[in-house]
């Protein structure tokens, strides 16, 4: 708000001020014209920034807001002599202005240009107006501009401070495009360092670096893998696979939701990272009922496994390449669980069953690829 009322709402109300103040007697401060002049900017700015999320309604209509408030407290303490004081009327006349200008950049795209170019130029007259209503009161005449025109030190200040208007404008302008430019690019990275990262861990990485710190963590790890794709892949042309992959990723994406902190593909296989091993086990659920839609009338099924234990997760690389992800033994048991699984089974390792409150009533005991001993696993055929 304090933005607002220092870059446009407090303008007038300030010039204003400065003009009463000179032309007042000494204490002038001490009446309420100053401070009402104030709260009336103050107001203005409080009501722009309110409804800041309606632009057209709150930009254009809060600039009435600050005179009006102002009139209705000059009224109640002075009348009607409140209007034979032209530097009142002058507020409203601003007011129209600004309205008018940023109206125009808000509802014409082809205005835009010339309408922040008028608002700048409105904005740079305020000090002329203001200064050719106190020489007009200080000479004790009525206020004609063609007098104050034929003075060589009006004409001067006032062309100058249009063409610095003008010149604001412009620069105004080049800004904006700036700004539209930037946050174009901003978003752009945004969604590109989301694909990289994952966007929980984005989010979270924005609020604190130390996010993608190497760090030990315990984490529930999901594996689910397409069976016969190789086959199937052979058949078919590159662009047909490609295709079907990114409909598998998709799907598996919209199953998963945003609960995964971290999802990574690798052709037919999709490793999804959670902190807890019911949000592993929802998940795994809902994601091969979804397969089972996608993958039966290619004649192709999926597999997947579960384990929870430790790993060391955050942003591994060298100084050109880096990426998240988690590293350890935990990650190869639940990827030896999903290759031992059976066309839509899910196997569970034992410490995934005893750090979540799923209690499985089959079992059976697996040997894998680099375990010494063979493993107890729990079987859930999905979709159930």
């Amino acid at each position: 708000m304090a933005q607002v009322f220092l870059g446009h709402a407090g303008h007038v109300p300030l010039a204003l001020i400065i003009l009463e103040a000179l032309q007042a007697q000494p204490g002038y401060f001490a009446g309420m014209d100053a401070y009402l002049l104030l709260a009336a900017g103050v107001s203005q700015a409080w009501f722009a920034h309110r409804f800041r999320a309606s632009p057209r309604t709150g930009r254009v209509l809060s600039n009435f807001v600050g005179p009006a408030l102002y009139s209705l407290g000059e009224f109640a303490a002075e009348g009607t002599n409140f209007l034979a004081q032209w530097h009142h009327l002058a507020y409203w006349g601003f007011a129209l202005a600004f309205a008018l200008v940023q109206g125009a950049q808000l509802g014409w795209r082809h205005a835009k240009v010339a309408a922040t170019v008028g608002e700048s130029v409105v904005r740079a007259s305020i000090p002329l107006v203001t200064y050719a209503l106190f020489e007009a009161h200080a000479d004790g005449k009525a206020l004609s501009f063609s007098v104050f025109w034929a003075d060589m030190t009006h004409q001067y200040l006032s062309i100058v401070l249009l063409l610095l208007g003008t010149l604001m404008g412009f620069l105004e302008v080049n800004l904006q495009r700036a700004q539209a430019a930037v946050r174009a690019l901003t978003d752009q990275l945004h969604v590109y360092s989301s694909w990289a990262l994952g966007h929980n861990v984005l989010e979270r990485a924005l609020e604190d670096v130390r996010t993608l710190s190497l760090k030990r963590m315990h984490r529930a790890l999901l594996f689910v893998d397409i069976r016969g794709f190789t086959a199937w892949s052979e058949q078919r042309t590159p662009e047909e696979v490609v295709q079907m992959l990114n409909r598998f990723y998709a799907e598996s994406e919209g199953a998963l939701g945003t609960t995964p902190i971290k999802l990574k593909y690798t052709a037919d296989e999709i490793l999804a990272v959670f902190e807890h091993t019911e949000q592993a086990l929802a998940a795994a659920q809902a994601l091969l009922t979804q397969l089972h839609t996608t993958l039966e009338p290619l004649n192709l099924s999926a597999g997947a496994g579960l384990h929870y234990g430790p790993v060391v997760e955050g942003v591994l690389g060298g100084s050109q390449s880096k990426a998240y992800d988690v590293i350890g033994d935990t990650v190869n048991t639940a990827q030896r669980l999903c290759d031992a699984a059976q066309s839509w089974e899910l196997l569970l390792s034992e410490a995934a069953v005893a750090s979540g409150t799923c209690k499985p009533t089959t079992w059976r005991s697996i040997q894998v690829k680099g375990k010494a001993h063979a493993l107890s696993v729990a079987s859930l055929r999905l979709p159930s």
